[in-house]
């Protein structure tokens, strides 16, 4: 087994790990409503995206060795998703934190 076999190993079962972990965070997290476990589940989800994608970046290389800047590339892109999402989760949390203030202020 040679270097490049075992990295499109690893990565197969880790984007297949992290996908399935997706699925059942996100089902779970429907059932319970909970928004810590639904954002836990994206986190698996773009985990197995990143699998992936060292395993397409490591093909897309073997063969066409002028891209090769395809894996920094789509690690920016996976970064711009995340800050996205959490960007997401803070202007859908600040009116929240403030209603819980002033739920505390009145009591």
């Amino acid at each position: 087994m040679d270097q490049d076999d075992f990295l499109f190993s690893v990565s197969i079962v880790s984007g297949l790990s992290c996908l399935i972990l997706a699925v059942f965070k996100c089902m779970l997290a429907r059932v319970l409503t909970s928004r810590a476990l639904m954002t836990d589940a994206f986190n698996s989800l773009v985990g197995g995206a990143m699998g992936f994608s060292i395993l397409v970046s490591a093909e897309v290389y073997r063969h066409y060795p002028d891209v090769w800047y395809l894996d920094g590339t789509i690690g920016v892109l996976i970064g711009l998703i995340i800050l996205a999402y959490g960007i997401k989760l803070l202007v859908d949390m600040v009116p929240r934190v403030r209603q819980t203030r002033n739920y505390e202020r009145f009591e």
